[in-house]
């Protein structure tokens, strides 16, 4: 009797470790370690982005601009979204309510949506609906420029696949209420556009960034504004900085825009009738606060606040009222998601995992301004020849983060084999993606110059 349970035992043993064994088999391979430069989808984006033909945007008259923000507070706590280790795990208290900002701009030949939304990402599943949604108000996703101020502490319950173990199992009520609600933001702002003056520029503001990836590393310290003058003296203006909103904890359940929307609303009681905050190329950076935590809150947006107010950076007005806006598939190689130093999981499984979804890259010129949205953490290490570029064809620029699309992130190339959360876990496309992206960019600015 005990030889035949033994030998039970044994079988099951045997049976589960020839399982396991066939699963990593199937589902886990060495690093293919394969250049981005050197697969099919590098070529077809290149071929791509030589053959665009962007409109010049050229307006009949100047700059219409109107603005609008609505609350999406749920009305009942569900997952927070941002850090992996809560497990999906529902706010318990509201530090501050969220929000979907939005701007249009309208030039009497073409017009746009700017909309940031106080959330991690703007998820994939909202701009699949989005792009349904859109038309019922005159607007598509290609003349709306999507982004999110990146706060890890917002809502979840948005992501379908395995991610939902980490932000919460996907809620199709969720993703409908945070459409619904960018649909009504953009409807109400194109209903009280009036003529404005538009300026631009940008201040460093070092003291509140710091490079998480190298210690030594180099930062993108610009704070890069747009600042709107309507012709009824309303003011309002667009933030973007590199710093990661990650001041709160992942033990901290509170729902929060973090020191993102604590800088709205120090610019709206300082002057401003309505300001927006975009998350920048905030991969490898992070805010630098003496401690966080509450008290980082609010030392950033001070700093922040303050550095801009005293430096009083010089703003250029937008005399070409040029406006146009580009979205452009993005081509990815097979990925090359990583377990270990050596070793990934296949691509099947990671699409499985995280879902099939077209990126994009967008782009959106506003006379001389360049913004480019990312479906990325894109490094702030990679902006500095996009900047060059741009001042050497006398225009500025701005690279957000997150326009409706997610593909990780995108670091420096020499860090590839760094032992780093960045790099490692979060590095999806193999290695050369970092001089892949940025001469993608580097290309749409281009086109965008003439």
């Amino acid at each position: 009797m005990i030889k035949k349970i033994l030998r039970g035992i044994v079988i099951v043993l045997v049976s589960l470790i020839m399982l396991a064994g066939i699963f990593l088999a199937i589902s886990v391979k060495p690093l293919s370690r394969t250049l981005t430069q050197d697969t099919p989808a590098y070529t077809t984006m290149m071929h791509r982005l030589d053959s665009l033909h962007p409109d010049a945007g050229k307006g009949i008259h100047g700059f219409y601009v109107g603005f609008a923000k609505e609350n999406i507070t749920p009305s009942h706590p569900v997952s927070l979204a941002g850090y992996g280790n809560r497990l999906g795990k529902p706010y318990t208290s509201v530090r501050d309510s969220i929000y979907v900002r939005a701007m249009v701009i309208d030039n009497g030949t073409h017009r746009v949506a700017i909309v940031s939304a106080d959330l991690l990402i703007i998820p994939p599943t909202v701009t699949v609906l989005l792009e349904k949604q859109l038309p019922g108000i005159d607007f598509s996703i290609n003349n709306t420029f999507l982004g999110a101020i990146h706060t890890h502490n917002s809502i979840g319950n948005w992501a379908e696949g395995a991610i939902g173990i980490m932000y919460g199992d996907y809620e199709d009520s969720v993703v409908h209420f945070i459409a619904d609600k960018i649909v009504h933001c953009i409807a109400k702002a194109a209903g009280n556009v009036i003529p404005a003056r538009i300026r631009s520029g940008s201040v460093s503001v070092p003291d509140a960034v710091r490079n998480r990836l190298i210690d030594t590393g180099t930062v993108d310290s610009l704070l890069r504004v747009v600042e709107v003058k309507r012709q009824d003296s309303t003011r309002l203006i667009l933030m973007s900085y590199t710093a990661h909103a990650t001041c709160l904890f992942s033990r901290d359940l509170a729902l929060s825009r973090d020191y993102p929307g604590e800088l709205v609303d120090e610019m709206e009681a300082s002057g401003y009738t309505f300001a927006m905050f975009m998350a920048g190329a905030v991969g490898s950076h992070r805010s630098n606060p003496p401690e966080y935590g509450e008290p980082c809150i609010d030392w950033m947006a001070h700093t922040v606040h303050n550095t801009f107010a005293s430096k009083h950076p010089v703003l250029t007005l937008q005399t070409d009222s040029s406006l146009s806006m580009l979205r452009i598939p993005l081509e990815l190689p097979p990925s090359e998601a990583k377990i270990a130093e050596d070793w990934q999981l296949r691509p099947w499984l990671f699409e499985a995992a995280f879902g099939e979804y077209q990126t994009y890259l967008t782009a959106l010129r506003i006379g001389h301004l360049v913004m480019i949205g990312t479906p990325c953490d894109y490094s702030g290490q990679l902006t500095a020849p996009l900047d060059s570029l741009a001042a050497h064809e006398g225009l500025q620029v701005m690279v957000t983060s997150f326009n409706g699309g997610y593909i990780g992130y995108i670091t420096a190339d020499q860090y590839y084999d760094r032992d780093h959360y960045e790099t490692r876990l979060m590095n999806w496309y193999g290695p050369g993606n970092g001089a892949y992206m940025t001469e993608c960019l580097l290309k749409v600015v281009d086109k965008l110059k003439r």
